[in-house]
């Protein structure tokens, strides 16, 4: 974590700027939008279930107001006086039970099935009747003998039942009670599909449907559904309830419970596909924070970065402020204040230049003031005619290589020379650095003839030869050593180059060599000579690499004079 912390720190502050407007953004984003989608799904959830509940509260009304129709039908054929007679009358015979039949019973039972043509019959099951009368009046007997007698409780009221079989029917049936035993029946038997066809209808595709009474039995069970959606116990509520969206309602009078279901991934389609739909919008979103995020943020620290390129530079040598801001932010105020700052530094530079300047000139002049040239070029004269004497060759080409180095670095006082008498001076300092080293380096030169008439500042190539010599190739373990003198014209401009072989040094070691962080003076000292004379445009050039060696180049402009000192 410390890791990826750190990386985060070491980024530029564009990128961190653009990662912050990103998630400033992006997270309300990512908020709002996680919010908005899941309340869009409970709101669709909860849609979906009301629509189930709406649909299925239509159905059970339905068949909820048949069976208030067939209750009321049954309960005013309970109070009838026609009905009553036929229940209490003791008949004499079985054509007196016919007669009842034909009169009475007959009309009065067959007269609701041409309204509700859901009825197949009402029959009346009484003990005064020994003899069946088609399907109206019968036995109570007959009636004890079916399978669904025993399903019947000792209540008074409209019970309801469902006949099972390869026919079946849906019985309302009412009990007449004589003190404790029962006097007769009256049963209303129902087309079981037409009854129940508003339910049925509702088993569309991936839809299910139970129907259960007081004692959990099963009054009617269905689906309508793929293979995979299909459950493995329809007619059990509690795995229904479990494994799928079941919406249930009763209806009092039967005391059914009537239950619709819908597999749960049915109801999670519409939402999965209003999630998928908003994914596009989303992407879209996020392509649009990451292009703003980064476009402002690049906006907002151009400037910041020009200013910093601009700091750079003028760490490397460049006193010249290039970033211009007339904005009224504090990165404006920066750059203000910044350009106001190196105003006062190049005044304070320049001031300092010019007494260092006018202190150089005047210890260089009190300094050959202390030295007699004459005297110093006599008492060389004499070493050189002694050692000839002696017949030592070498400490007279040594002698007269420091006589020369000498005319050549003192000249009258005067602080320019030409091209020529500057190689003629380090020619001399290089004869004596070789036999100080044994010869253990190799000298190059490429100068060209005409370049020497130009006029240069005095002894600027000695400092870069004796760094060359003393940090390049002193360190250095190779066998063979070269320093290469170039003096050539390129353009309106003079170049002075040396270079060796040696050690090198990495690049932010090069760029501090011209700076005040270096160790050194001599090269420094080059460096600013050159741009005092010859404004900051001018200045030297070093070109280096760990292990392989350095070039420092002198560019300065051209001004041809005549040789005073051939």
């Amino acid at each position: 974590m410390k890791k990826w912390i750190q990386k985060y720190k070491d980024l530029k502050y564009r990128y961190k700027l653009t990662i912050m407007m990103i998630l400033c953004s992006l997270i309300p984003v990512c908020v709002i939008s996680g919010y908005t989608q899941i309340r869009t799904v409970q709101i669709m959830r909860e849609k979906e279930q009301i629509g189930l509940e709406q649909v299925l509260e239509q159905s059970v009304n339905s068949i909820d107001n048949r069976i208030q129709i067939y209750t009321n039908l049954i309960n005013y054929l309970t109070y009838s006086s026609d009905l009553r007679e036929i229940m209490e009358k003791e008949y004499s015979s079985d054509y007196e039970a016919y007669l009842a039949y034909t009169e009475i019973a007959d009309p009065m039972f067959t007269m609701p099935q041409l309204y509700h043509e859901e009825i197949r019959s009402i029959t009346l099951y009484t003990e005064n009747i020994q003899v069946e009368h088609g399907n109206t009046l019968a036995p109570l007997s007959v009636a004890q003998n079916q399978t669904w007698y025993s399903k019947i409780n000792e209540k008074g009221t409209v019970q309801w039942l469902v006949k099972q079989g390869n026919k079946k029917e849906i019985l309302a049936v009412r009990k007449f009670y004589r003190q404790d035993s029962i006097q007769a029946m009256l049963v209303l038997t129902l087309d079981y599909n037409r009854v129940l066809e508003p339910f049925a209808d509702l088993l569309t595709e991936n839809r299910g449907g139970l129907i259960l009474d007081e004692q959990e039995n099963v009054v009617y069970s269905g689906y309508n559904m793929d293979k995979h959606y299909k459950p493995d116990k329809e007619t059990s509520l509690k795995y229904l309830k479990e494994h799928y969206v079941c919406i249930e309602k009763k209806i009092e009078d039967t005391k059914w419970d009537f239950c619709l279901y819908q597999p749960k991934e049915e109801l999670e389609k519409s939402v999965w596909t209003l999630l998928l739909g908003n994914i596009p919008v989303l992407l879209l979103c996020l392509l649009l924070i990451l292009f703003l995020g980064y476009f402002f943020s690049r906006k907002m620290v151009e400037r910041l970065e020009q200013l910093t390129e601009n700091m750079n530079q003028i760490n490397l040598g460049l006193r010249k402020v290039t970033v211009v801001s007339q904005s009224k932010d504090e990165i404006g105020v920066l750059v203000r204040t910044f350009t106001r700052m190196m105003e006062e530094i190049n005044k304070l530079i320049s001031q300092v230049y010019e007494a260092k300047i006018k202190l150089q000139k005047t210890e260089m002049k009190a300094l050959q003031a202390q030295i007699n040239p004459h005297f110093l070029y006599n008492s060389l004269s004499i070493i050189n005619w002694k050692a000839i004497e002696a017949d030592n060759e070498e400490i007279s080409r040594i002698t007269l290589s420091l006589s020369t180095y000498y005319r050549t670095s003192l000249n009258k006082g005067e602080t320019m020379t030409i091209a020529a008498n500057e190689i003629r001076n380090i020619d001399a300092y290089l004869h004596i650095q070789l036999v100080m080293h044994d010869n253990s380096f190799q000298v190059i030169k490429e100068i060209e003839e005409a370049a020497l008439s130009y006029s240069v500042p005095k002894l600027i190539l000695q400092p870069l030869v004796e760094n060359a010599i003393e940090h390049g190739l002193d360190v250095s373990e190779k066998e063979e050593k070269w320093l290469k003198l170039s003096v050539c014209k390129e353009g309106d401009t003079l170049l002075m180059a040396v270079e060796d072989n040696g050690m090198g040094m990495s690049e932010e070691q090069a760029r501090a060599m011209l700076t005040y962080r270096s160790k050194g003076y001599g090269v420094r000292n080059v460096n600013e000579r050159i741009t005092l004379l010859y404004g900051e445009e001018y200045h030297l050039r070093v070109k280096s690499r760990q292990g392989e060696g350095c070039r420092i180049e002198i560019v300065i402009p051209v001004n041809k004079e005549e040789n005073r000192y051939e």
